[in-house]
Parts: structure tokens; C-alpha cells; sequence
């Protein structure tokens, strides 16, 4: 039972992703309850393993990101939820991805914002449902999707 918490844990964060994704890109918001999914499943992973050696680095690579998420939150504009959601991804991120991720994520906000910029021209309107469509913000949960999926499942 203990290595199967582990052992599916990517995929469960994968899919708070993808949900995170959907969710900003139809109402410009991600949940509270989403971004708390992260930081449970690291506790059950925590509790469950035998060896837990490697999640202390995991978690100060969270402190260190969430650190970095308070600035960009206070001077650029980040969203509070994509704060939380990148602090509680950097806990599966492997700490050996975590510069690939970064350049991942990085060039993964340019590429957002010229798409969604292109749709608000082309499709967008102001009474869309979608605030993607609508809104003036770009998602940050598209990037991090990017980023956690390509280190869990590509790099």
C-alpha cells in the first residue's frame, strides 16, 4: 500500500492540472480546494514512504517557489491561485527537473499569451462564457500545466 500512493500520485497531480487549466480558463480562477489537492497528496505520499530523504529537498524547492510566486503575485500581476498551484507543484517536480521545468514554464507563458491573445482577436468576445475569451489576463495555470506535465511525463 505504501508504494501506491507514490506510485500514482503524478498522475493525480496531473489531472489537478488539467482541471486547474479548465477551470481559470473558463472563469479566470482557480479553486482554493484545487490548490490544496497538492499539498494533501505530498502528505499522504510523505506518511506512506518508507524512504523520505528525497521529499525534504522536494519540499524546500516548494518553499523557494512559493517564495519566488509572493514576488511575482506582489510585482507582476500572478493570480494568488496559480501562486499556490505552482508552490504545490513544485513538491512532484524532481528537483533534477526543476531548471528544465522552469525554461518549460517560462517559454510556456509567451507561447500562452500570443495563442490567447490571437483567440481574443479572432473569437473573443466580451459576453463569452469564457473568460479567456473575455478577460484581459493571461492563464498561468496553462504554463504550469506545461511545465508539470512535460517533468512527470517527457523530460
Amino acid at each position: 500500500m505504501s508504494g501506491m500512493i507514490a506510485q500514482y500520485a503524478l498522475y493525480l497531480i496531473g489531472l489537478v492540472l488539467i482541471t486547474a487549466m479548465l477551470f481559470e480558463l473558463r472563469s479566470g480562477k482557480i479553486p482554493n480546494w484545487l490548490t490544496l489537492v497538492p499539498f494533501v497528496v505530498f502528505i499522504a505520499v510523505a506518511v506512506t514512504v518508507e524512504d523520505r530523504s528525497a521529499l525534504l529537498w522536494q519540499l524546500m524547492l516548494a518553499v523557494a517557489v512559493f517564495a519566488v510566486g509572493l514576488l511575482l503575485f506582489a510585482f507582476v500581476g500572478f493570480g494568488a491561485g496559480a501562486v499556490k498551484l505552482m508552490s504545490g507543484l513544485a513538491l512532484f517536480v524532481p528537483v533534477s527537473e526543476a531548471l528544465t521545468a522552469t525554461a518549460v514554464f517560462v517559454a510556456s507563458v509567451f507561447l500562452t499569451g500570443f495563442v490567447v491573445i490571437q483567440a481574443r482577436k479572432f473569437i473573443g468576445n466580451e459576453e463569452s462564457n469564457w473568460h479567456v475569451l473575455r478577460g484581459k489576463s493571461t492563464p498561468m495555470s496553462v504554463p504550469l500545466a506545461m511545465a508539470g506535465l512535460g517533468s512527470f511525463f517527457v523530460f
